[in-house]
């Protein structure tokens, strides 16, 4: 005996992927919460916050607000080294 998945096999409800594209770019282009996000393509909040935990884009901490990009943080060795060749 083993134990299986209780994850379904198939999801008949799931957001189409071409939504999901369009919630992302949306999000890529004007970081906003999911409540606004919703409002602007007539949706449930609900599932535009559960696409962006899919996406891992639902902390608008992790978005550089000037640029839409992500945040890149650089990790170094040992404190206050800056350069790999310093």
């Amino acid at each position: 005996m083993e134990d299986r998945s209780s994850q379904p096999r198939i999801s008949p409800n799931r957001t189409p992927d071409e939504l999901v594209r369009s919630i992302v770019m949306l999000q890529w282009r004007h970081p906003l919460g999911p409540v606004q996000l919703a409002g602007w393509l007539g949706m449930a909040a609900s599932t535009v916050h559960a696409v962006l935990v899919r996406c891992r884009l639902n902390r608008l901490s992790t978005i550089e607000r000037g640029t839409g990009e992500p945040i890149r943080r650089f990790e170094h060795r040992t404190p206050g080294r800056r350069c790999a060749w310093m």
